[in-house]
């Protein structure tokens, strides 16, 4: 339980970063989904948003890889954007 908790304020930590960070730079695909926060008391499902430019599948599951090799994953229901259509 305690190893979920770590994971779980990991992948806030880490989507809150490249939420902030994404400022200068655009990304491909942007990924609009919900993280779970077992701390958050009744309601611990969370807007996250995820920005990248590479991304796979694995069945309905969307993966990448961050530059220092750690594999994010994010399971639906979530809306991905192909910002290459935008232009």
């Amino acid at each position: 339980m305690k190893n979920l908790k770590m994971k779980t304020v990991k992948a806030l930590l880490l989507s809150t970063l490249l939420l902030y960070s994404c400022k200068g730079k655009e990304y491909r695909y942007e990924i609009q989904g919900k993280v779970y926060v077992p701390t958050s008391g009744t309601n611990p499902m969370h807007d996250a948003k995820w920005f990248t430019d590479t991304i796979s599948f694995d069945g309905d599951t969307i993966y990448y890889f961050n530059s220092d090799g750690s594999q994010v994953r994010i399971t639906p229901p979530y809306i991905l954007i192909d910002h290459i259509l935008d232009k």
